[in-house]
């Protein structure tokens, strides 16, 4: 019975693990484009105010803030990633301390199945041992009324 408890655990436990691989996997990706397209942007600013024979300081503000902006995205995307491998660290911890309870519990039933088995076979020998015992007093008997009976015969 805690055998099924403990299993059904790891399974929910197992479960969310996987769970959280995924978000940790999608984080990831996610991170990587935001990376790529502040990359691309950034390039993009670069290579618009290379361009230009003339900047303005309107312009520049105007570029510099968008990269900003784009790169507040890449550090919210690193904290999201870095919450999601936390989490993902944690379910698996927790998958593992259920996977090792149920163990446990499945090698204690095992070991108490043996154990019962064991108290079986026992049992069985002394009913057998005992069956034996029996029909040999029977045997035993039935010699020794013989053996009286024909010895007081030949006395009489």
């Amino acid at each position: 019975m805690r055998e099924r408890s403990a299993f059904r655990e790891l399974s929910k436990k197992e479960a969310k693990a996987h769970l959280a691989a995924e978000a940790a996997q999608h984080a990831s990706r996610e991170l990587a484009i935001a990376q790529q397209h502040c990359a691309r942007a950034e390039m993009g600013l670069y290579q618009r105010f290379a361009t230009l024979d003339a900047l303005s300081i309107q312009a520049l503000d105007q570029g510099h803030l968008h990269i900003e902006r784009l790169e507040a995205e890449v550090a919210l995307r690193r904290k999201t990633l870095d919450n999601a491998c936390i989490a993902q660290e944690q379910a698996e911890t927790a998958a593992s301390e259920a996977r090792s309870l149920w163990i446990s519990c499945s090698a204690a039933r095992d070991k108490w199945q043996q154990i019962e088995d064991d108290v079986r076979r026992g049992v069985d020998i002394r009913s057998q041992t005992a069956a034996e015992t029996e029909a040999d007093d029977e045997i035993l008997l039935r010699y020794a009324s013989v053996s009286l009976t024909e010895v007081a015969g030949k006395s009489i």
